[in-house]
């Protein structure tokens, strides 16, 4: 079965048992629900090298930055680097 003509496309994971084909969309989100900055990646990147990117994009976008809050995967060694410094 095909799934996509698409060959940028690739396979992520969730988890070891779940799968899905396509890309992601990345977001940096204010206190008041809005969208300040986004980046797309296919399915198998990770998602935490695109923090310091967002935070970019955000502070462009004329946003003040005073906290960041995510998930674990935000919280490898150069994102804690790159927060505090």
């Amino acid at each position: 079965m095909q799934i996509s003509e698409d060959q940028d496309a690739k396979v992520g994971h969730k988890s070891a048992d779940t799968s899905f084909f396509g890309y992601k969309a990345h977001l940096a989100i204010s206190e008041d629900r809005i969208i300040t900055a986004a980046t797309i990646t296919t399915s198998e990147k990770s998602d935490g090298k695109q923090l310091q990117t967002l935070i970019e994009k955000s502070v462009a976008a004329g946003l003040k930055i005073e906290t960041i809050i995510g998930d674990t995967v935000y919280s490898e060694k150069g994102n804690i680097k790159y927060m505090f410094s």
